[in-house]
């Protein structure tokens, strides 16, 4: 790994064996990366990346301090990728891997890598557009909108693909029809198909096709490979990697006509399942916590639309307004437009951490994909 402050925090153990939390156990993506080239290069001419000869092997993983004291923002990395549609996943370790994503493309992409503070180095070319990507302790895993490929972090090589399901992009609002995420040993995808979310399993030492365990109007991946999501009757549901069920209370589903009314399931995160209602004014929005286990209700606060919410070694951080928050400072010199907070599972929050416009908050080594004028790239800005 590279990068003086990252290494500073961090621990050698030897990998568990099975049942490794979602991203909570990896190894190194394969040593110190060569500085990036102006411009992305011509994809397509290799299957692999070039790896360090000095590549850790990955029976051991790196464990993360955790960061207690007021956030502040390291240097920087550039990554040359433009744009706000983005492919972004964290490895266990912190290596931030990126893409554009335009899935409809078949056109072959590039997907980078940022290991600590070093340089951004190109992890693997890709044979069409991306739609999204995850990362686990061995293993990078990038969808399109047709297959799931893994590859070796350490070697490059891919070990395995999957054919998803059929995808319509017609009448789709955005390109965010696929998520992806890696946990309890295997690969979790959801795809968004008109107002159903379908959640797949996929065993990675399996040929056999991605399996179908949940349909919601919303669907949330947490720790071990567990499902979170809502239900056909609006419930929360919980499935853990282990298939068992737990059923929470019922979410609200009263349309407003104006894209309120409806309730979420957004993410998991600091033992909480975060469940988000839009008010439909497409600026505030109501945010619902609930027991991460026992589903059971926590809290309920103000907040705006478009939040992410992400564990990491900081605790939750958010991105957005809270409404018990002091508000994030707009600064016309360095083109400040959003901010970071640390937030508890009761909305008590404390910051803000000003970044500019943010297009991705990352965990668990906390990171934030930010952009700023005149746009031309994307840089990797990691939070301590």
């Amino acid at each position: 790994m590279t990068g003086s402050r990252t290494l500073a925090r961090r621990a050698t153990v030897p990998l568990a064996i099975g049942g490794a939390a979602l991203l909570l156990a990896a190894c190194s993506t394969g040593g110190p990366k060569a500085a990036p080239p102006t411009t992305a290069p011509a994809p397509g001419t290799a299957t692999t990346a070039p790896r360090s000869a000095t590549a850790p092997a990955p029976t051991t993983t790196t464990t993360l301090g955790p960061i207690t004291g007021p956030l502040q923002l390291d240097t920087p990395v550039p990554v040359p990728v433009s744009g706000f549609e983005i492919a972004a996943t964290e490895g266990p370790d912190g290596a931030v891997f990126v893409s554009a994503k335009d899935p409809a493309s078949a056109a072959p992409a590039v997907v980078w890598v940022v290991d600590g503070n070093g340089p951004a180095a190109v992890a693997e070319h890709v044979s069409q557009g991306v739609a999204a990507l995850a990362a686990d302790a061995a293993t990078l895993y990038v969808a399109t909108y047709a297959t799931v490929t893994a590859y070796n972090r350490s070697t490059g090589n891919q070990s395995g693909q999957w054919t998803l399901p059929a995808i319509t992009t017609a009448n789709s609002s955005d390109d965010d029809l696929v998520s992806l995420a890696a946990g309890g040993g295997n690969i979790l995808v959801s795809i968004t198909q008109g107002d159903t979310v379908s959640a797949y399993r996929i065993n990675p030492g399996s040929p056999a096709a991605p399996a179908l365990v949940a349909q919601g109007s919303s669907v949330a991946f947490g720790p071990g490979g567990s499902v979170y999501f809502a239900r056909s009757d609006n419930h929360l549901v919980q499935m853990t990697g282990g298939g068992s069920v737990v059923v929470g209370p019922a979410l609200l589903d009263a349309p407003n006509g104006e894209g309120g009314g409806v309730q979420y399931v957004s993410a998991v995160a600091g033992g909480s399942v975060w469940v988000t209602e839009p008010a439909g004014q497409g600026l505030d929005a109501q945010v619902s916590t609930f027991d991460a286990s026992t589903l059971q209700a926590v809290a309920t606060f103000g907040g705006t639309a478009n939040e992410q919410f992400v564990d990491t070694v900081a605790g939750v951080l958010m991105t957005g307004q809270p409404a018990t928050a002091p508000a994030c400072p707009q600064d016309s010199a360095s083109s400040v437009v959003s901010c970071v907070y640390r937030i508890s599972a009761s909305g008590v929050a404390t910051g803000p951490l000003a970044v500019g416009q943010s297009v991705a908050l990352l965990g668990p080594d906390p990171a934030v994909i930010e952009s700023n004028p005149p746009y031309a790239q994307l840089d990797v800005v990691r939070i301590s």
